[in-house]
């Protein structure tokens, strides 16, 4: 069946092997699959993302910010954690600042150039963003990048305020906003108060009509504090001071009494009586929070400071203020850092060699207060570095004893000086950001391993519902290393990890690893490239071809699809010919833009290259791969990104996922210029084909604002085939707004990698 569609595409030397292999292959079509579709949860991988803000309601629901992961809301004092991203755009995933007026959350949420003002209106639950635009529409705020990285400066924290008849905002190029919160919608009815071309990064009321704003340049280098007052009235703007000290390089402004403190690149100090006053010039602070026990001439606060760079015990300080006088307290000392996560007996994935990879990335960057420098959590080093974004004063008890949440790179930290460590990781329930791939064994379905943006690759033995401790990542690249594609070598027994990863970046420095021993903490080798080849590996497939013996294929961003075929780390590469001009371009502009997938029985691969919007085939005989045939191109008004999956029940048929949806093509009845047959209208999304006694499936993840699962049950046509069934699931609600991969175990698991909200883990009903 379809075997001279194959052969009269320049493979005439196709093996009696592959013949009999196409000529007994099933015939059977797609029918709708009977039950209920997967219930989803959250993956071990938890806790691994930068969360930016944190607050409180007075009915003490927690919500945290993430900066590309959404909102997460805890009621039980941030024990556990609960996505609530449904129905929210891409914008609404970076979140910058967060507030609650009265019954009602506010978020400021965006990355410099979409976004806007987020609102809940129950708790925290759901969320609707209003999204920004011309005229009297809600301001723009920058919540992404890290202070020395290229792009927008973070923008993050105090951006939100209200005095109770306005909703205030710091926003990004359009100065100080205000809003009437008796207004019908946040949509419309916003206007500049002061500074109105100017980019803010943060704001404070001194409750008594004025506003105390910090302004930057749009590439983040400070231009000072300003003082906006008469908001009730007469408008008036001005800058509080022009020499050198705490009123330039500010990250934070709070408001106290008669005092507004600041923190930033030069230490925390506070303005008052019209000068400003350093209370601890030592640091490069980020975020600042506080209360006041004593006020008047002589006040007494009680402030927390914290940085995404530590100096050892003083990652977080305290900073006791009596009148003029300040008692500064180290709250990292050595020994004070627990690794077991908050409210349970289980310790952290991330506290362990897992959590290893680059430079600037493992423990010793999250956490601060090495145990001791043999420990390895702090890889030989008893450096501290906590890296805090925000900080959430859950009690106010003078000082004796305050109660803390600390976020940043790492998730969310609790803080209780009365127990013993006092800090520990708050993580159940949060998700890594961008995991770019995942994979399952396919000799072992309870294998299963992930590419991400921080981590490189993280692997799992049991499902995904533990994170092996024993991998240690390679390091891809010096600066921006990420992981990119994985695919496992069954050839050998148990089956190797393979993985790829570059500079998330550029297009260069790309590499292959391949690790046979990985489960017991192996080495990893790295695969000598094709010659000439520096582009990144963005895909990966592998195939067992004989004992011992496999063929991988890794597309290189800008150059082509090679096959390597070999034992282990010994082999040749050969590239899969382009077959002329107007061939694949391997997705230039997009890392994530390439899927590959091996045909059942082996006969060829497809590949869905996002760079020409197209599906392509490439037929194998066993020893050689014919020149790229384009099978499909989306003509689209504008294509995105697309996906393809072999069918486990037929070996000429690819399931194709784009955005008109899910179809597919039997190459058996056309070889070029095809057109699919469309089971679904829907934007498409990562596809994945199951294959066991009780049938045969493929899935498709399907993202946007409203993200369902869907699911084609491919053994036994009926009459009219085929047919999509779509289901809906809470947490599949929740995180699959951008979904990247999906892979299926032969167990009937189900992994889904998203940019945002790390693995979500689908068990089959």
């Amino acid at each position: 069946m379809g075997s001279s569609s194959r052969l009269h595409r320049g493979l005439a030397g196709l093996g009696a092997l592959l013949l009999t292999w196409l000529a007994v292959a099933p015939t059977s079509h797609p029918v709708l699959a009977d039950g209920s579709g997967p219930t989803f949860q959250n993956s071990a991988l938890t806790g691994g993302g930068f969360i930016s803000v944190l607050a409180q309601a007075s009915d003490a629901t927690l919500i945290a910010g993430g900066d590309t992961q959404g909102f997460f809301r805890s009621v039980d004092g941030g024990q556990t954690w609960t996505p609530q991203d449904a129905g929210l755009p891409a914008s609404g995933y970076h979140v910058a600042a967060l507030l609650t007026v009265g019954t009602t959350w506010f978020a400021a949420v965006g990355d410099g150039g979409v976004g806007g003002v987020a609102e809940s209106l129950d708790d925290g639950v759901t969320w609707v963003e209003s999204a920004s635009g011309k005229g009297a529409a809600p301001p723009l705020f920058d919540g992404t990048n890290l202070p020395g990285e290229t792009g927008h400066p973070r923008a993050t924290g105090a951006l939100l305020a209200s005095d109770g008849t306005f909703l205030y905002a710091a926003s990004f190029g359009r100065g100080l906003q205000r809003w009437a919160l008796s207004s019908p919608s946040l949509a419309a009815g916003w206007q500049c108060v002061a500074l109105c071309t100017s980019f803010l990064n943060s704001l404070t009321l001194d409750g008594k009509g004025d506003a105390f704003i910090s302004v930057i340049s749009r590439s983040g280098a400070s231009k000072g504090v300003y003082e906006v007052t008469g908001l009730g009235s007469k408008v008036n703007t001005k800058a509080l001071s022009a020499k050198k000290g705490v009123s330039t390089g500010v990250q934070e402004l709070l408001s106290l009494g008669s005092r507004v403190y600041a923190a930033g690149a030069n230490g925390v100090g506070y303005w008052s009586g019209g000068t400003w006053s350093v209370l601890d010039p030592a640091q490069h602070w980020y975020t600042l929070t506080g209360y006041e026990t004593v006020a008047g001439a002589a006040p007494v606060d009680i402030l927390y400071a914290a940085t995404y760079a530590g100096i050892g015990a003083n990652d977080v300080e305290q900073l006791s203020v009596s009148g003029t006088h300040v008692v500064i307290t180290g709250l990292v000392p050595d020994g004070s850092v627990g690794t077991t996560i908050y409210g349970t007996t289980n310790q952290w994935w991330e506290a362990t060699d897992a959590g290893g990879a680059g430079k600037d990335l493992g423990p010793a960057s999250m956490i601060g207060g090495c145990p001791s420098s043999s420990s390895t959590l702090c890889a030989g080093s008893s450096d501290d570095d906590f890296v805090g974004s925000n900080i959430l004063l859950e009690t106010h008890n003078g000082g004796v004893p305050d109660t803390l949440f600390v976020s940043g790179r790492s998730g969310i930290w609790f803080y209780n000086p009365a127990t013993t460590p006092a800090w520990v990781p708050a993580v159940a329930g949060l998700d890594t950001t961008f995991d770019l791939a995942v994979a399952v064994d396919p000799a072992d379905s309870s294998n299963v391993a992930a590419t991400d943006a921080d981590w490189n690759v993280l692997a799992s033995t049991d499902d995904m519902n533990d994170v092996d401790d024993a991998v240690q990542p390679p390091l891809f690249t010096n600066q921006s290393s990420t992981g990119l594609g994985v695919t496992w070598d069954a050839s050998v027994s148990p089956s190797a990890l393979i993985i790829s990863g570059g500079n998330r970046s550029a297009n260069k420095l790309g590499s292959i690893w391949y690790d046979a021993t990985w489960a017991a903490g192996g080495p990893w080798t790295s695969l000598r490239l094709p010659t000439g080849v520096s582009s990144r590996p963005i895909a990966l497939a592998a195939r067992a071809i004989g004992s011992d013996e496999y063929i991988l294929l890794a597309a290189f961003q800008k150059t082509g699809v090679y096959a390597f075929t070999g034992s282990g780390t010994s082999g040749t590469w050969a590239l899969v010919s382009a077959g002329g001009p107007g061939g694949p371009t391997i997705s230039p502009g997009d890392i994530h833009g390439v899927s590959l997938a091996w045909a059942s029985d082996g006969s060829a691969v497809f590949m869905y290259d996002t760079g020409t919007h197209a599906v392509w085939e490439s037929a194998f005989n066993g020893v050689s791969f014919a020149p790229w045939v384009k099978l499909y191109t989306d003509t689209s008004t504008s294509p995105g990104r697309g996906w393809v999956a072999a069918d486990p029940n037929t070996p000429t048929m690819v399931w194709i996922a784009n955005t008109n949806g899910l179809g597919f093509i039997d190459t058996a009845a056309c070889t070029s210029a095809c057109v699919p047959t469309w089971v679904t209208s829907s934007a498409g999304g990562p596809l994945a084909t199951y294959s066991s006694v009780n049938g045969d499936y493929v899935y498709m993840a399907s993202g946007g604002a409203a993200p369902s699962f869907w699911e084609v049950q491919v053994t036994d046509c009926a009459v009219s085939c085929p047919v999509a069934t779509g289901f809906t699931d809470p947490y599949f609600d929740e995180v699959a707004g951008s979904p990247v991969s999906l892979a299926a175990g032969t167990d009937g698991s189900v992994y889904l990698a998203t940019l945002g909200n790390g693995i979500a883990v689908g068990t089959a009903p």
